[in-house]
């Protein structure tokens, strides 16, 4: 026991000790008794350390206005035969949910995204130091060129963990949007089909789709600000209605459904007093 539980062995299997002694001329006993004798102590169970990889930081960003975090990636659309692709790169707000910048291109490059961040950056008026940009760490996301990008425009990264799908939902829910309407084709022919396609779905999404997430309202009307409004005015509807048959409304007086104040990557967990 005071051998397999030294410095030396601690953090190696029980056959690397027993093999390392014996090719020392060592024999104290049989495998078989080593691992017995642990049970017998209740230490038979990984020895070795857990793993030594430094452990990334969950990333936690929150947004309580436009323009002050993005979450951007990159989707594949199935070209014109067996095992092309187009590529669509999408930047969304965090709290209005809008797609402020996209692009459909036929590589999956860090200059293109470089180029559609800039143009969207100037497009939305970025100040330095006033945006946070979330991604995953896909070798696009994470080239040189982006850091430098990010570096003169004073913006600051945020990067998904490695090997954790959830860390950049609201992204994926926006493909996901894009891909499960009924007007998704199987292919594209070319790059102008999906070009287009892309356009009239955008076009649609900020504009008329009313997002669950933010009270069923349009990205678009969040994003201009225009939210406390738009619930102003549908209070006065429900209201009316509320008015004219009470009977009707067995939990009282209705309200419109209510728009987050903030919106989270990760967020906090609230403990309970």
């Amino acid at each position: 026991m005071e051998l397999l539980c030294s410095e030396r062995f601690c953090d190696v299997g029980v056959a690397e000790a027993w093999a390392t002694l014996l090719d020392e001329g060592t024999y104290i006993c049989s495998l078989r008794t080593m691992h017995r004798v642990l049970a017998d102590r209740g230490l038979n169970g990984q020895r070795r350390q857990g793993n030594g990889r430094d452990r990334a930081p969950k990333p936690r960003v929150v947004a309580t206005a436009p323009n002050m975090v993005w979450v951007w990636d990159i989707s594949r659309l199935p070209g014109p035969g067996r095992g092309q692709w187009f590529y669509l790169y999408t930047i969304w707000d965090l709290w209005s949910r809008m797609a402020v910048g996209w692009t459909v291109n036929q590589s999956e490059t860090a200059a293109v995204a470089e180029r559609l961040i800039t143009v969207t950056a100037a497009r939305q008026n970025i100040d330095r130091y006033q945006l946070v940009i979330h991604s995953d760490r896909g070798a696009q996301m994470t080239a040189t060129t982006i850091t430098d990008l990010y570096d003169d425009l004073g913006i600051r990264r945020s990067l998904s963990r490695p090997r954790v799908s959830n860390d950049n939902p609201h992204a994926e829910a926006g493909f996901k949007t894009l891909k499960y309407r009924a007007d998704w084709p199987d292919r594209f022919d070319t790059i102008s089909q999906a070009d287009h396609h892309c356009h009239q779905f955008f076009g649609w999404y900020n504009n008329k789709h009313h997002h669950t997430s933010i009270g069923l309202i349009t990205p678009a009307m969040r994003h201009a600000g225009n939210g406390d409004l738009i619930n102003r005015q549908r209070q006065t509807v429900l209201d009316r209605a509320y008015e004219n048959h009470p009977e009707r409304f067995h939990n009282g007086r209705p309200t419109p459904p209510k728009q987050p104040s903030k919106v989270w990557i990760n967020p906090p967990k609230q403990h309970s007093k």
